[in-house]
């Protein structure tokens, strides 16, 4: 997994990093209505579904703000300039924040 930081022009320090899914054939969507709905895993953990354009896996930005990600991965990400990462950083999709329960 590729990893980089850069800072943008407004001053704010990213991460950025590269997120493949285990098991994306499962967050797919839902089963059709004729098959049995049967969890043949043998771990109990929380998954959340995906949709199809993550499954491909996708580029993650972090920032002490917030966090978006970006699908499909581009090619050559880890190479790239700060300013174009900055603009792939800006086309990112937002995502949610956890809840903190300590700051």
């Amino acid at each position: 997994m590729a990893h980089r930081e850069f800072i943008d022009s407004q001053g704010i320090q990213w991460e950025v990093w590269t997120v493949f899914p285990e098991y994306a054939e499962r967050r797919r969507g839902s089963l059709p209505e004729a098959a049995p709905r049967v969890d043949r895993r043998g771990r109990s953990e929380f998954r959340v579904p995906l949709g199809t354009e993550w499954a491909g896996g996708w580029l993650c930005f972090k920032s002490r703000a917030e966090k978006r990600r970006l699908a499909p991965v581009p090619e050559a990400w880890a190479d790239m300039p700060d300013a174009d990462l900055e603009r792939l950083c800006q086309s990112a999709k937002p995502t949610r924040s956890p809840r903190r329960l300590i700051e």
